[in-house]
């Protein structure tokens, strides 16, 4: 995550770039399959890395839009055909991909195969785009079932945490939040999970105006914007709500959250989100508060030796 910026070929009306500039993920690819497809290290030797070919797609699209290069655009179209390919479907359900490996500090919560929603909504964001810049056959059906996820309930193995009275048109009552560990009894709440399934929910409804999309996608917003406050520490940001001692994010996800506050607020117009893009921003330039949160991790990191936190996704 170290030097990430927002996307240099962002456009608001249609899919284009996306919103984060994955490109060093193109231009140093990580250990590959036969397939071409970017692998992790398991414990039982090498595993395919959804997550990581997503990014890898978003950031040859990045180069791709850069440059003009064909071979960039392929490697895009080669790693969104695998995406297609390899989703699992949940019987009765919605389809994914599932991760190749359970974070250590949540072995015992979350079971093998698991989903990650930061993940479904990037390989999504892949998916959208092979529809609206390559017409990739197999897409929006993919697309379309991948996105049953974000209307799951985390009871039912989905993202969707429903905070108060489901279906509620305004207040906490409407407070819907897509969670990147699917776990029932444990709210974690990361903020960058929720913000990019906002935008993968964004992306979708260029291609398909579905008034359930739609309104899931006004749910996820007017909640964030009704929370946001909770993920402010006055001097700094959290990168979540996981019910045990808050600890402040690191700087790299504190820009991150800068970012992603930007975007969300020239994609929606929510005053709230341009608002604390000026704050958060206006915290990471005094030495002070950067002083105060690496103090304030480091005691939260003492604090959890025997009750860690959940690992912070990328």
């Amino acid at each position: 995550m170290a030097g990430e910026k927002l996307g240099r070929h962002i456009d608001f009306s249609s899919p284009r770039g996306y919103y984060l500039d994955y490109s060093h993920m193109a231009a140093s690819e990580p250990e590959c399959d036969e397939r071409g497809v970017p692998v992790v290290r398991v414990k039982d030797g090498r595993a395919s890395s959804p997550p990581l070919a997503a990014r890898a797609a978003l950031g040859n699209l990045e180069l791709y839009f850069e440059s003009g290069n064909p071979a960039r655009r392929e490697r895009f179209s080669c790693l969104a055909s695998w995406l297609i390919e390899s989703m699992e479907v949940v019987p009765g359900s919605f389809g994914g991909w599932s991760m190749p490996d359970v974070p250590r500090r949540l072995r015992g919560e979350l079971p093998e195969g698991w989903f990650s929603a930061s993940a479904h909504a990037e390989c999504v964001a892949v998916l959208v785009r092979a529809i609206s810049l390559l017409h990739m056959e197999g897409a929006a059906e993919a697309a379309r079932r991948a996105l049953g996820a974000f209307h799951t309930g985390v009871e039912d193995g989905g993202f969707l945490r429903e905070i108060g009275e489901a279906g509620s048109d305004s207040g906490v009552e409407s407070l819907a939040f897509i969670e990147e560990y699917p776990v029932p009894c444990a709210p974690r709440m990361v903020l960058g999970s929720h913000v990019k399934a906002v935008w993968t929910l964004f992306d979708y409804l260029d291609i398909d105006d579905d008034p359930g999309v739609r309104a899931l996608f006004n749910r996820c917003v007017s909640g964030l914007a009704f929370s946001l406050e909770r993920f402010d520490l006055g001097y700094w940001t959290t990168a979540s709500l996981d019910g045990r001692r808050i600890r402040p994010a690191s700087s790299e996800r504190h820009r991150k959250h800068v970012l992603m506050m930007e975007t969300l607020y020239r994609m929606t117009g929510e005053a709230a989100f341009g608002e604390a893009a000026e704050r958060w921003r206006g915290y990471a330039v005094e030495p002070r508060n950067r002083a105060r949160a690496r103090l304030e991790r480091a005691r939260a990191a003492l604090a959890n030796v025997r009750t860690p936190p959940a690992p912070e996704p990328e």
